[in-house]
Order: structure tokens, then C-alpha cells, then sequence
């Protein structure tokens, strides 16, 4: 089932805020927690000058040896269009940037909010940086303003999110069918 919807080719953006490379002092042998930590902080992420995206975080930790940057204090990111405008929001308890493929994950109670008014949840959806995909294996629900709700387990779709596909769907439409007469 594929369905158009209005919301941002911007979570690449997520990963644009996310990976600097700033040096870092050398570590003990056995100490494996993390090698940069940060609070209640803001990024802008900006592609040709504009404000691409506003990500803000509760606490960020970098663990380099494992190539990642944890986020588990709650994730919120606001995303804008080419234009400057604000177009959704995406909310998460935890996220994940995987810094040696660029792939991202937001964990625990995902909302994307679209200022069209759909809205997609799920507990996990990943950023498949080199296939610039969206996905997620959990179960996911997508409301549109209109009010019409669609489930399935399992959730594809560009990085715009205008063409997405759900696996094992169903839904419950407030729109009235007229089907033919067998």
C-alpha cells in the first residue's frame, strides 16, 4: 500500500546535526564509558545556508570505539523545508547514530507529526543512510488529517516520506466506498 504524505526529506538531516568528528583525548585501556558526553543541548543543522532541521536533546553520549553517539534523554527534531518553513516535528525517548554508516535509529515512543497533520508511531525507526530509506520492522500507525488510520508491521519509504509502503496493512477510513454490485 503506497500513500502520498507531506512530510520532510529531512531526516537525513538528523545525521548531518550529529556527526562531527572533534578530537578527543586518549583513553584509559579499560574504561569503556563514553569518551564525550553532553546535556540539554541544541543543534542547527543547515544545508546551503538554511535551517534544515533543530535537534535537541536531554543527554548525548559518544562512544567512539563502538562508533556510535547515544541519545537517551528524550529526542525532539524539528524539521523545516527548503523554503524556511517549519513542516514537522519528531519526537523519541532514545536515538542511536551509528557514525561508520551514517544509519540512525529513533527508539521508544516515535511520533513524526506533520504540519499537514499526519502522523506516523511506532517504538523504532531506523535511517538507512546509503539506501536513503526509512524503515522500521515494528508495528506502525499513520493517521491522517482526515482521520483515517492505517496499521501494519513493518514501514518503508523514501526519504521525503512521500512514497511510503506499509507491510501487513489494515486501516479503518472515515470515507464512505461505493462498491460495485456482485
Amino acid at each position: 500500500m503506497k500513500k502520498n504524505v507531506l512530510l520532510p526529506a529531512a531526516f537525513t538531516l538528523l545525521l548531518a546535526g550529529c556527526q562531527s568528528s572533534p578530537q578527543t583525548a586518549s583513553t584509559s585501556k579499560g574504561f569503556d564509558g563514553p569518551e564525550q558526553e553532553g546535556w540539554n543541548s541544541k543543534v542547527t543543522v543547515t544545508s546551503a545556508g538554511r535551517v534544515a532541521a533543530i535537534v535537541q536533546y536531554g543527554h548525548m553520549a559518544k562512544y567512539a570505539k563502538e562508533h556510535r553517539v547515544l541519545f537517551d534523554e528524550g529526542v525532539v527534531v524539528d524539521f523545516y523545508s527548503k523554503k524556511g518553513e517549519h513542516s514537522s516535528k519528531l519526537t523519541s525517548e532514545r536515538g542511536i547514530l551509528y557514525e561508520n554508516n551514517n544509519d540512525v535509529e529513533a527508539l521508544g515512543n516515535v511520533i513524526v507529526v506533520s504540519d499537514s497533520g499526519t502522523t506516523l508511531r511506532t517504538e523504532k525507526l531506523r535511517w538507512l543512510n546509503q539506501r536513503e530509506k526509512i524503515v522500521s520492522d515494528e508495528f506502525v500507525t499513520i493517521t491522517t488529517a482526515k482521520g483515517d488510520s492505517l496499521y501494519g508491521k513493518g514501514f518503508e519509504s523514501d526519504a521525503t516520506m512521500k512514497e511510503w509502503s506499509i507491510r501487513q496493512p489494515s486501516g479503518v477510513s472515515k470515507k464512505k466506498l461505493n462498491l460495485p454490485n456482485r
